[in-house]
């Protein structure tokens, strides 16, 4: 962490010190309704916007001191693994996801018992008695997906069971955005997977998804500005697209749109960059102002997408959804729910009541800068409804509890608004289920009172 950020951290903490569309089917066992059938999503506009227009629209939610950190944070993350020289994870991590399914090898894409033989097999092909083999720098030429273990099928733990089976893939890292820096430790025997170091997470890509980059293509890719895709499936020439939380250096900007360099497999094997144009209303220059108008017109373009675990199949879950979210206005964050939550200033709602909990998030929180954790889940507070706070964020299910004692899940699925009491009119969905009872933390983005 520099100097700089170092600093802005103290002074976030310092001023709350005392505080604190793409679809799949969808079917999981013991779920009591259809999909979305609670109260909140009939009468809470399912808009960000709607929030954004009630709170300072226009108002910038970092000053400019602020925003240049953040921004500082963001490229060094951004291209940490083009800096880095060796591993950041050591060899036992990497065997860990083996070692587990070996002796719990799940079930399949198709939901049939794996052979106890499985993890093993892959194992032997991954290789790893010379790890790490390689040290080489690449950029993702496709959007890809981060796997725990080099092969593309699933694993999943008893899919008779509520909130497992399909889209829990255990494998299931992370989605990975064409563009992106990659670190490549290792190769398997047969070069068809690597093991690369991303700027938030570690795990196996197709070797077709990444080319390896030399002195120049770094310079000229390093030497720009760089611009971010803003809407979703965004077409490039040669049939690809590209999704919001792509960032791709800026080649210009005028009347055509906004100019970008796509990293594409050149004729020798390395990455080479190819110029084109976007709309202005696909792609601006990085980093946007974040104001609550502007972060609810990105927001908006991913409400009521269907949930997917990991990224699994071009999909976003909650901690995804809300990186992506934030990268267009250079805002780094991390992969995963309980690393975000760490990832500002925060203050613990542990010891409070529901009620007690409500009246901090109303009273201390800042619509559009603050986070909402709990445990394995986050969200964006965008403001309050009929006096409770409300939360953008991508949900599989809300837990419950049958009359015959077995667990469920009222399943969401989706990209939401919601209060924090959720389902509280559904007999099934107990007190102690409920969301607010399940928060922990707010995490602050910027300084209450800007």
């Amino acid at each position: 962490m520099n100097r700089r950020l170092s600093a802005l951290v103290l002074v976030l903490f310092a001023a709350l010190a005392g505080c604190a569309p793409k679809t799949a089917p969808i079917s999981q066992p013991a779920a009591v309704r259809g999909q979305g059938e609670v109260e909140d999503l009939r009468v809470i506009p399912q808009k960000t916007m709607w929030f954004a227009e009630k709170y300072a629209p226009d108002k910038p939610l970092l000053s400019k001191e602020q925003a240049a950190m953040r921004l500082d944070e963001f490229m060094a993350s951004h291209f940490k693994p083009w800096t880095q020289e060796k591993p950041e994870y050591s060899l036992k991590s990497v065997l860990e996801p083996f070692a587990q399914y070996k002796k719990s090898p799940g079930f399949d894409e198709k939901n049939r018992p794996r052979d106890p033989a499985w993890a093993a097999h892959v194992e032997r092909e991954a290789d790893l008695r010379g790890f790490p083999r390689l040290a080489r720098r690449a950029v993702a030429v496709n959007n890809t997906s981060i796997r725990a273990m080099p092969t593309a099928g699933a694993r999943y733990s008893d899919p008779t069971l509520p909130g497992e089976g399909y889209p829990f893939d255990y494998l299931q890292h992370s989605a990975v955005h064409l563009g992106t820096p990659l670190y490549v430790a290792h190769a398997t025997r047969d070069g068809a997977w690597l093991l690369v170091e991303t700027p938030y997470t570690f795990g196996w890509i197709p070797a077709r998804d990444a080319a390896y980059v030399d002195e120049d293509f770094l310079r000229r890719f390093q030497a720009s500005p760089l611009a971010a895709v803003i809407r979703d499936d965004v077409p490039l020439p040669g049939g690809q697209a590209v999704d919001i939380g792509c960032v791709l250096p800026l080649a210009g900007k005028s009347g055509a749109g906004v100019g970008v360099l796509v990293p594409v497999p050149g004729p020798d094997g390395l990455a080479a960059l190819r110029q084109t144009t976007l709309a202005e209303k696909d792609a601006a220059p990085l980093p946007l102002v974040p104001t609550p108008r502007q972060i609810a017109r990105v927001a908006d373009q991913m409400m009521g997408q269907t949930y997917g675990w990991g990224g699994i199949d071009d999909k976003r879950d909650c901690s995804s959804m809300v990186r992506d979210l934030f990268a267009p206005f250079g805002i780094y964050l991390p992969r995963n729910s309980s690393a975000q939550a760490r990832s500002g200033p925060t203050m613990s709602l542990e010891e409070l009541t529901p009620a007690q909990k409500e009246d901090a998030i109303l009273s201390r929180g800042v619509p559009f800068a603050t986070l909402v954790w709990m445990r394995g889940h986050i969200m964006l507070y965008v403001g309050e409804f009929q006096g409770k706070p409300a939360v953008y964020h991508n949900i599989w299910g809300l837990r419950t509890l049958l009359e015959d004692g077995r667990e469920g899940r009222l399943v969401l699925g989706r990209a939401v608004i919601t209060t924090l009491r959720a389902g509280q009119e559904v007999p099934e969905i107990k007190p102690e289920r409920l969301l607010i009872n399940r928060v922990l933390a707010l995490t602050f983005l910027t300084r209450p009172g800007y």
